[in-house]
């Protein structure tokens, strides 16, 4: 059996020099993947760190992303190597890891995500990314090692300290970061104040991520900030985002719920 290979959309995106645009989906629900495929999305995130989602609802929102056409990104619970094996094994384009503070962190990623030589995944041809066929594992190594990306999300005090180590244990081409300011600003938030949303570290930390970024090859990912406006999502990608995630599904549902009430009821 010969093997077929997925477009990675994020990648092809990149090489010809546009931005990537995803959607964060925390519902699970194989609809929403369709429509923001038919809408033309090039990918979406599959949250299973803060949704429910178990791995046979990823397969099968990974099954109907490959029908659609649209690719798939899960963001893991954890740095686990049984997380992300179960995710690329399922025929997911990338794996999203949280909480990557420093080299040994990016390393346990990249051994997870990469089979032997380059890292240490444990292999099984009898997998949905491989076509079910050992025939086809030859093809799908290849395949895997050259369009398979692992996204860190730089989102700790200690990662931002550490980023161009975490950088370094990366693949050009390859690999990208995601820069988490939500969980950054809640890391430097003091006892008895307000989360510091804006503070001058969150900004100045984009800046060092984006600036490795542009030194390194490597694209970091970012979503619309300091508001969920089309201007915000412009402006990190014209300070040199390369991949935008726009927002999460139920988030927005939820604004477009507030906006009708408003209008129509109070």
């Amino acid at each position: 059996m010969k093997f077929i290979p997925k477009e990675n959309r994020i990648l092809d995106e990149l090489k010809k020099g546009k931005i990537p645009l995803g959607m964060q989906i925390y519902t699970g629900d194989p609809s929403m993947i369709e429509i923001l495929a038919l809408a033309g999305f090039d990918f979406y995130m599959l949250d299973m760190e803060h949704s429910r989602i178990n791995v046979e609802t990823m397969e099968h929102c990974i099954r109907a992303a490959d029908a659609a056409g649209i690719t798939t990104v899960i963001r893991v619970p954890e740095n686990n190597p049984t997380h992300i094996r179960y995710s690329i094994e399922a025929g997911a384009q990338g794996v999203i890891v949280p909480h990557v503070k420093n080299k040994e962190d990016a390393k346990r990623a990249v051994d997870a995500i990469r089979y032997p030589p380059e890292g240490k995944c444990g292999i099984c041809s009898a997998i949905r990314a491989a076509n079910y066929s050992t025939p086809a594992w030859e093809e799908y190594l290849e395949h895997s090692s050259r369009e398979t990306m692992l996204i860190p999300i730089l989102e700790d005090p200690e990662a931002i300290d550490k980023a161009e180590e975490i950088f370094a244990e990366l693949k050009p081409g390859t690999d990208a970061v995601w820069f988490g300011r939500g969980d950054l600003a809640q890391a430097i938030r003091k006892a008895g104040e307000k989360v510091p949303w804006d503070d001058p570290y969150i900004a100045k930390a984009f800046e060092k991520v984006l600036a490795i970024s542009k030194k390194t090859g490597i694209p970091t990912m970012a979503i619309p900030w300091p508001n969920l406006t089309y201007e915000c999502a412009r402006e990190a990608m014209d300070k040199g985002a390369k991949i935008m995630l726009y927002s999460i599904e139920q988030l927005l549902f939820y604004n477009l719920c507030l906006d009708i009430v408003r209008n129509l009821k109070e």
